[in-house]
């Protein structure tokens, strides 16, 4: 019993042991389990972090090759804001131009010839693409490019070099000022006659002479605002090109809307073919106000209803069939503004066939401008009727007026009147600014230019020189030039400097028609 019983309890025991140690073993595992997931989760949580420190840097490299990919973007819209800004060049250019001419307004300058450098003229001539591609349709031929009739006009008719602005503007005009005899000084005088124009323009667009030392009546504002017009236009400013746009623009429509429904302005035949004269070039140089070419049709045909039997022109409006004397003063303005108005292609018909009636009247006088022999003195007449004529000698305003209507109307340089015409007028040349007669002044310029040769040479010379000491440089005045000619006194400053702008213009303003 003993030994079964004892048996029994070492059985017990063993067992006990066995499962101790099984439980020991069981205790061991778990640990080494529990161990192996705090290893495990140790693991992961470094294993999060690492992913989140490379996302991190990822993203900031992402960022920043993003960055650099957006760069190229901006490039390209930088290309395009060039692209716009290069739209812009020809007004930028514009400009400059009109900078350089302010630098050139200093009438301290010491007289040299006009340099002309390959970069301005590059500049120049982009603007003057510019001016051609705005030019008028349908323009016969350059306002500066042709005779008023004679050898040669219907071959120039749609041709020329300089297109509708002749050398007005651009390279073309600094070239032009360089080779016909003018200066720095003389463009100088010009730009600041213009901008005293312009700063005393109405605001209805034209010039009241009453208000600078002029009689204020309404046919001498009439030819004030008319030949103010014509000095902007002269130096190549329009309402679409130039620095004086508005002011053109303002002008011509004043002019515009003043005209009567006969085309007249006034009774008094001066202001209308001045007037005339200024619309028919403003249209020539391709402005484009409304109803321009309308008013300028009109403009035309009133003058040629107003010319005589003998193709000649009178002071004041004539009724249909009225018999009338000429005047040559008068016949001037009235036939330059046909010459402007043919060559913007308006009545050229009409237009030339008076020209040819005036040409035959002025031959007719055999003691003055038809006496075109070896021994004529270069007289000429100031008014006609009938078998009376009243003589004017070579060196007055209208010995001058006559020698530019010959050399329009197809006379060469060689013709001995015309030579002694161009005699007289050295013969009494301007020697004070206090004596000079700006009537004359103007003519002369027109003319001599056109006859050319040594006396063109000494006129040029001597009287620009005269003409640049005479401009005011004080306050208010500054541009202008008082008005100390007898002929046009009572339409006072505001004539006077147009006139003399327009003297100045002459190296550009028209081209020489002339043959030897």
């Amino acid at each position: 019993m003993s030994s079964r019983k004892l048996k029994n309890t070492t059985e017990y025991n063993y067992r006990e042991n066995e499962e101790l140690e099984n439980d020991m073993e069981f205790e061991q595992e778990w640990d080494e389990v529990e161990n192996s997931n705090n290893n495990r989760n140790q693991g992961m949580f470094v294993w999060l972090i690492s992913i989140l420190v490379h996302a991190v840097i990822i993203g900031i490299l992402t960022l920043f090759l993003i960055h650099q990919k957006e760069e190229p973007k901006d490039v390209v819209i930088t290309t395009t804001m060039i692209e716009e800004i290069t739209e812009e060049e020809e007004e930028k250019v514009e400009i400059e131009v009109e900078k350089q001419i302010v630098e050139i307004e200093n009438p301290e300058i010491v007289e040299t010839p006009i340099v002309t450098e390959e970069e301005v003229v590059e500049e120049i001539n982009e603007t003057e693409n510019e001016m051609e591609s705005e030019s008028a349709e349908g323009i016969s031929e350059a306002i500066s490019d042709m005779p008023l009739v004679g050898q040669g006009i219907m071959g120039n008719i749609g041709g020329g070099g300089g297109g509708a602005f002749g050398q007005r503007t651009g390279g073309d005009k600094k070239r032009a000022v360089m080779r016909n005899g003018g200066s720095r000084k003389t463009e100088s005088a010009v730009n600041l006659g213009l901008e005293w124009l312009a700063k005393h323009q109405e605001p209805h667009g034209g010039w009241e002479s009453a208000k600078y030392d002029g009689d204020g009546k309404e046919e001498t504002d009439f030819g004030c605002s008319g030949l103010a017009l014509l000095a902007f236009l002269g130096a190549g400013h329009t309402n679409r090109v130039g620095k004086y746009k508005v002011h053109v623009n303002r002008a011509i429509h004043s002019l515009i809307k003043k005209q009567k429904g006969n085309g007249s302005w006034d009774r008094v035949n001066y202001a209308n073919g001045i007037c005339a004269m200024a619309l028919a070039e403003a249209h020539g140089m391709g402005c484009s106000n409304k109803g321009l070419k309308a008013a300028t049709e009109k403009a035309i045909d009133y003058i040629l209803s107003q010319k005589n039997d003998y193709g000649g022109y009178w002071y004041v409006e004539v009724q249909k069939g009225q018999k009338t004397q000429t005047d040559m003063s008068l016949s001037g303005w009235c036939i330059m503004a046909l010459k402007s108005a043919m060559l913007s292609g308006i009545r050229e018909k009409d237009i030339k066939a008076n020209f040819v009636e005036f040409g035959e009247f002025m031959d007719k006088q055999k003691e003055t401008t038809g006496d075109n022999t070896s021994t004529t003195k270069g007289d000429s007449w100031y008014q006609v009727n009938g078998d009376k004529v009243k003589k004017s000698v070579a060196s007055t305003a209208c010995a001058a007026v006559a020698m530019l209507m010959r050399q329009y109307l197809g006379w060469h340089r060689s013709e001995p009147w015309l030579e002694a015409s161009s005699n007289g007028l050295i013969k009494r040349i301007p020697k004070y600014w206090i004596a000079m007669d700006v009537y004359k002044v103007y003519y002369a310029y027109l003319s001599l230019f056109q006859q050319g040769g040594e006396n063109w040479k000494v006129w040029n010379k001597q009287v620009t020189k005269i003409i640049i000491s005479g401009q005011r440089q004080d306050g208010d005045f500054k541009g202008s030039w008082d008005n100390n000619s007898h002929m046009i006194k009572r339409a006072g400053r505001v004539l006077t400097t147009a006139m003399l702008c327009l003297s100045l213009e002459i190296y550009y303003r028209y081209k020489s028609v002339m043959k030897e």
